[in-house]
């Protein structure tokens, strides 16, 4: 498999050499240990956590709901509703096909009453289960898929950058051409349970991984949302790591959209939004809790129609974009291996 993606930049820039995948690298030299078969454990360095864990788990600020309770902060506009009502009825629907010999107009309109009144009953009960329902996870709906509302508010990091796809994911360029949806162990593999810093001691362990199939749970800010409706968005997948030891954590989402163009406009959109819209880190237990508090890096890749988001900060919420070691967390953790797994199939 090609090397993965440069280093990161620093708030706001990227430079001019891209990765052998094509993306634009990050200042600094790089390594590509990445997610791979697992590390043995140092002596030590068990921290005694518990291994990741599956199941629903509320975002942080999300209180149970599907809203998180409002800090204040001024959240985006509104997302627009996608989707329309059932087909009417063709002209006639309601009218029978003639009225029986010897019964007068009163049997015949009432007849008609009847059968009109059924019609109405059952574009109503279209109106409300369309209204209410939600792409299930791994369907392979369209561009301008209907999902639900996000949460209102939330937290960033403090600074992200953005890669559009490149030629090198050109076999998923579509989820016509991609179409099997994908799954949390594809995206979040045994292999994938520990990530490590090349050339260091850091190395984080899965701790809570999640597979929605409405991308609105995955995310907060209107703006972000409508962005990902629009774009045709079915899937997110999100996994969160902890080194306790080192002090470091990783937080990772893969969304499934329609295109490479709408994967593209997603990262990039996610500059514009940060402060009032963003991926919402896994919650998971203690240290992790506080996950998305203080300084952290995020990063953002379009591989085919697959948008790849990693942020990556210390448990302790300090540090600084001069951090070697959230800068190799954040390409690392953008190494998926269902995307590059994908990616790789296609080109043979």
């Amino acid at each position: 498999m090609p090397p993965g993606p440069g280093r990161p930049p620093g708030p706001g820039g990227q430079n001019a050499y891209p990765d052998a995948w094509g993306h634009d690298g990050f200042s600094g030299s790089g390594g590509a240990a990445g997610y791979g078969p697992g590390f043995a454990e140092e002596a030590g360095h068990d921290d005694g956590e518990s291994d990741y864990h599956d199941g629903p788990a509320p975002s942080p600020g999300e209180g149970g709901g599907r809203k998180a309770k409002k800090t204040g902060k001024r959240p985006g506009k509104q997302a627009k509703r996608r989707g329309g009502a059932g087909k009417p009825p063709a002209p006639g629907a309601g009218r029978p096909k003639g009225a029986p010999g010897g019964k007068g107009p009163k049997l015949y309109f009432g007849a008609a009453a009847v059968l009109g009144l059924v019609v109405l009953l059952g574009l109503g009960a279209v109106f409300v289960l369309r209204g209410d329902d939600r792409p299930e996870a791994g369907g392979g709906g369209a561009a301008g898929t209907r999902i639900g509302t996000p949460a209102e508010t939330g937290v960033s990091p403090a600074s992200y950058s953005s890669s559009a796809s490149s030629a090198a994911y050109s076999g998923i360029a579509s989820r016509k051409a991609d179409p099997d949806p994908l799954t949390i162990e594809e995206v979040f593999p045994s292999a994938a349970a520990k990530v490590a810093v090349p050339d260091g001691d850091v190395r984080v362990r899965l701790r809570a991984k999640r597979l929605d199939g409405d991308c609105a749970d995955a995310v907060w800010g209107a703006t972000v949302a409508e962005v990902l409706g629009e774009g045709g968005c079915t899937q997110a997948a999100r996994g969160i790591y902890s080194d306790t030891r080192n002090g470091y954590g990783l937080a990772v989402a893969v969304f499934n959209l329609s295109t490479s163009a709408e994967a593209d406009r997603f990262v990039a959109a996610l500059e514009k939004t940060i402060g009032g819209g963003f991926v919402r880190p896994l919650e998971a237990p203690a240290p992790l809790d506080g996950f998305g508090r203080g300084f952290g890096m995020a990063r953002g890749l379009a591989m085919g129609h697959f948008a790849v988001v990693t942020w990556a900060q210390r448990l302790d919420g300090k540090g600084d974009a001069e951090d070697e070691t959230l800068l190799s967390l954040l390409i690392e953790g953008g190494e998926n291996p269902a995307v590059l797994g994908r990616a790789a199939r296609s080109a043979d």
